[in-house]
């Protein structure tokens, strides 16, 4: 870590806090995990202790009678006490209802809450949320208008003006006599009556003891990764009149008859809400999950967090492009000085050299280049989003017809982002995750040598860098703090500028050209065909000639290797796929497969008719596509969990499905998107003569990266994207569109290592637009094609 970096990080856990959860996180080995709001990791003793608990336990439903029943009735209350402990009260003052996670307790409340309170229908109480809330605070709003209630939305700006004018000391709305509930975030205000502390309790200290909101909803797997799936709604006992439950399951009441609409609910206010068995195995395992917490304090972890959302802050804000642009833009509402004012959470996105937006999928994929998980999007929270990337209502809606959807990959509509990119910190992060996430940004999205520039933001920052100076000899003090006043390096000229330039104009406006080309016969051929047996898995070579059928090359992606959970393993999740190598035996119907030192296993390519009928057989989903395949058997099964060194995987074989086809809809067989993918051997020369010599990518390996079926030669660099419709001997293709690129061409596909290029060139050359070769579709008409075709295209 340089000087600067000493001066932005201070650390908060001592040597022998920072030893234990090194420790208790091994299990990361390189992964640098930066999504704790999404959801936190939980600790090594956690899990240990859960399954040591369970071991020697047992557990009954506590809705039993007998010894045991009471035992995980007992084991429950202790920790509904250890969970109150936790936020400093007591059952005197707090309930807790255990739910399924924080949106369920939110919708418990919008059901349940008594708006009426006996007033007339024109005198209902009010629903008030902040826009700035999760999107199941938002989902409250149709249930709560259905009770009468009249709904506001508060703006970030007139928070506080709202709250004075309407909120009495007892933290009510005043509406006569009818009841009011008002939602708040906790990472906003002190004053509450519903508090969304889901994100907060992760890593802040909630004192009950001081703030008493009438409702407090958390997520466990927030505050310490497991379990997932429980939550809970804490009751302010002097509140509990107020939410009139109508539905009643098993467990809830005292007294129910079948024969007459009549039933007693019981007393205790957990158990009328707890509907059927609760999670009590689940519940159980909380204990351990709180002890952590305890160990290290919340005090503490609130510190660390904060010092280490400070030093990426600070950080980002420092790094410039070589034409002193900034390299990122960040959205926050605090300078991150005020712990009291900011938690662990950064939003950002990041802007090229010309100022041009990066899309955070682009991000992303560069992210998990190097092992770093974030989250891009907005985060579930529409009107953060929406306010700080200065959206109107119209524009959310016209995004929304232009493709984009929460969750979506439309990143960037005319130019501008639709969410960002979100770095969340957990009581374990280090700053080693920070330098990792710097390291990404810096290597992928710095045009030139970076400027870095470092803003003086406090006066304690001014004396550190003061008493320092001596030591930051790189240093150069301005009155606009630019630092490193360093001229850009010339840029190297290509031969192939001009295509380049055009064709970035053309895939930056999204558009393919109308020309129609008719080369001369003898200026294009095919030079190279490739399948790929086993989807996700090594290449095999066409020597000479190769058949079609209606679902693409005969044997391309015709098996697949699943997971004991049955999810099909790839590239993305295991590199070493590439190194099993296929080879088709057509003499002797055999697919065998290699695996450097391993013995070398056979595989019928022909199905007999009683294996189709009689195998089992095997569903899931590719890229959104249902497939159906035959289990290859036990032999196969075994080799390739030895070979890959995961248990239980299974080799499936392609399978007609059973459902309708679709009309008009081209056969696939495990294939991703489309029959055919084509690649110009001219475009990967040029992205290979693109690439600086001092990354570590042999250009050699270019070509297998991007593992296209038909490689053609004799045109000009991406010249392939203008094209609508290709012949190659006497078959007839049209194309489907332009591929878009994802992190596996960073794989070398002869030995497995991943690297950062070419997709961060091909980004940085084409602004974000990660495509590269084209998908083809024939009319299904079987033929054969021959390595020397002669190649038109139209």
């Amino acid at each position: 870590m340089d000087n600067f970096q000493e001066l932005l990080y201070a650390p908060v856990y001592s040597e022998k806090t920072r030893k234990f959860l090194e420790q208790q996180f091994s299990r990361l080995q390189g992964e640098c995990y930066l999504d704790h709001a999404g959801a936190t990791l939980y600790a090594d003793n956690q899990i240990k202790l859960s399954l040591n608990n369970l071991l020697s336990s047992l557990y009954t439903n506590p809705h039993s009678s007998g010894l045991n029943a009471n035992l995980t009735e007992e084991t429950i209350d202790n920790i509904r006490y250890r969970v109150l402990e936790h936020f400093h009260t007591t059952q005197d003052e707090y309930s807790i209802i255990f739910t399924s996670g924080a949106t369920a307790s939110l919708k418990l409340v919008a059901e349940t809450f008594n708006f009426h309170n006996g007033c007339n229908e024109k005198n209902d109480g009010q629903f008030v949320h902040l826009q700035d809330n999760h999107t199941s605070v938002l989902g409250m709003r149709d249930l709560v208008v259905q009770k009468g209630a009249k709904v506001t939305a508060i703006n970030y700006d007139e928070t506080f003006t709202i709250l004075e004018l309407n909120c009495n000391e007892n933290h009510s709305f005043q509406n006569d006599k009818a009841n009011s509930l008002f939602v708040y975030s906790a990472q906003y205000s002190n004053w509450f009556v519903m508090l969304d502390a889901a994100s907060f309790a992760a890593t802040n200290d909630l004192n009950l003891s001081v703030f008493k909101p009438d409702f407090v909803c958390i997520s466990f797997y927030k505050m310490f990764g497991y379990p997932t799936g429980l939550g809970a709604l804490l009751v302010r006992n002097e509140s509990a009149e107020v939410l009139k439950k109508v539905y009643y399951g098993g467990g809830t009441v005292d007294v129910v008859l079948s024969s007459k609409m009549q039933h007693v609910k019981k007393n205790s206010l957990h158990q009328r809400f707890e509907d059927g068995t609760i999670s009590f195995l689940s519940i159980a395992s909380l204990q351990h999950g709180l002890k952590i917490l305890s160990d290290i304090s919340m005090s503490q972890i609130s510190a660390h967090v904060f010092s280490l959302a400070r030093y990426l802050h600070h950080s980002l804000l420092s790094l410039y492009h070589h034409n002193r642009q900034p390299l990122v833009k960040l959205y926050c509402d605090s300078d991150y000085e005020n712990i009291n004012l900011q938690g662990g959470i950064i939003s950002f996105n990041v802007l090229r050299a010309n100022g041009e937006y990066v899309g955070y999928t682009e991000v992303l994929n560069m992210a998990a280049l190097y092992k770093i998980h974030l989250r891009t999007g907005c985060f579930c929270n529409p009107g953060a989003c929406q306010r700080h990337l200065q959206l109107s209502n119209d524009d959310i809606l016209n995004n929304y017809n232009s493709g984009y959807t929460c969750g979506g990959s439309t990143d960037l509509i005319n130019g501008y982002p639709t969410g960002a990119v979100r770095v969340s910190f957990g009581y374990m992060s280090t700053e080693k995750d920070i330098q990792s996430l710097l390291l990404m940004l810096v290597k992928c999205f710095i045009s030139g040598p970076e400027i870095v520039k470092y803003p003086l933001w406090s006066s304690d920052f001014k004396l550190k860098l003061k008493l320092n100076l001596e030591n930051l000899k790189s240093v150069v003090i301005s009155d606009d703090y630019k630092i490193n006043d360093t001229d850009s390096k010339n840029t190297k000229i290509n031969k192939f500028i001009k295509i380049k330039n055009e064709t970035v104009e053309m895939m930056n406006n999204n558009t393919i050209a109308s020309n129609v080309y008719i080369k001369d016969q003898n200026s294009f051929e095919l030079f190279k065909v490739f399948l790929y047996p086993i989807k996700s898995c090594g290449s095999y070579e066409v020597k000479n000639s190769w058949k079609l059928t209606s679902k693409g090359l005969q044997y391309d992606r015709e098996w697949m290797i699943v997971t004991s959970t049955g999810v099909c393993l790839t590239q993305k999740q295991e590199t070493k796929l590439c190194m099993i190598k296929p080879i088709i035996d057509l003499n002797r119907n055999e697919l065998v497969l290699h695996y450097p030192n391993m013995p070398s296993i056979c595989v019928p390519l022909n199905i007999a008719s009683y294996e189709i009928v009689n195998g089992k057989l095997c569903k899931g989903k590719i890229c959104g596509h249902k497939v159906e395949g035959i289990d290859c058997g036990s032999e196969v099964s075994e080799w390739l969990s030895l070979a890959l060194g995961r248990p239980n995987l299974r080799l499936i074989r392609h399978s007609e499905s059973s459902e309708k086809k679709k009309i008009n809809k081209p056969e696939l067989s495990f294939a991703s998107q489309s029959q055919y993918l084509l690649i110009n051997s001219a475009s990967i020369s040029w992205l290979a003569d693109e690439i600086p010599n001092d990354f570590n990518c042999i250009k050699d390996s270019m070509l297998p990266r991007f593992r296209g079926n038909f490689v053609i030669k004799g045109c000009s660099p991406f010249e392939e994207i203008n094209w609508k419709s290709v012949k190659i001997g006497n078959c007839t293709f049209e194309v489907e569109g332009v591929c878009t690129r994802c992190q596996m061409i960073c794989i070398d596909q002869t030995t497995g290592i991943k690297t950062v290029e070419p997709l961060r060139t091909l980004a940085e050359k084409f602004h974000g637009k990660l495509r590269f070769g084209i998908y083809l579709v024939n009319s299904g008409i079987e033929d054969y094609l021959q390595i020397g075709d002669k190649v038109y295209c139209y």
